[in-house]
């Protein structure tokens, strides 16, 4: 069995060198009328000619293909943009959100322990100061219309 570095070099050779052209055949059309080597009128096109124009066709349809993608492509970064500058702003109020519950929380837990844990030991005199400042104003209000009508009897 050959192995391949012997077969590489002995195709390389033996092979055949092809060879470019030297003169380019220019793009060529003419018109032709009937009866003139053509049994019908209309434009005769040289195979350059004829990929000329089929390339320049394929051409513009790729080159339309590639504006309209670029133009997408465009449009769907401007809409992507939006779409995260306007996420990046939900996102920043909702953890404000979240924050402002936590504290409001966290606040509301620390006044309840402070209330159950310290509950008001002074409750009996409160009540006491209230009843003797309720009597004191009563009496006070007694006094005084008595001596308003005790002036207007005079």
């Amino acid at each position: 069995m050959l192995s391949k570095s012997f077969i590489i070099p002995l195709f390389l050779i033996f092979s055949q060198h092809a060879y470019a052209e030297d003169e380019i055949e220019q793009s060529q059309y003419t018109h032709l009328e009937a009866g003139e080597a053509a049994p019908f009128s209309g434009t005769l096109f040289n195979a350059p000619a004829l990929s000329q124009i089929l390339v320049e066709s394929q051409y513009s349809f790729d080159e339309c293909d590639l504006r309209i993608e670029f133009e997408k492509n465009l449009i769907a970064a401007d809409y992507q943009l939006r779409l995260d500058t306007l996420q990046a702003g939900y996102d920043s109020l909702s953890e404000r959100h979240d924050l402002l519950m936590t504290i409001k929380n966290d606040e509301i837990e620390t006044y309840r322990s402070m209330a159950l844990e310290k509950p008001n030991k002074n409750n009996q005199w409160w009540l006491a100061g209230g009843v003797v400042a309720g009597v004191v104003i009563t009496v006070s209000a007694a006094w005084a219309m008595g001596q308003v009508s005790s002036m207007s009897a005079n």
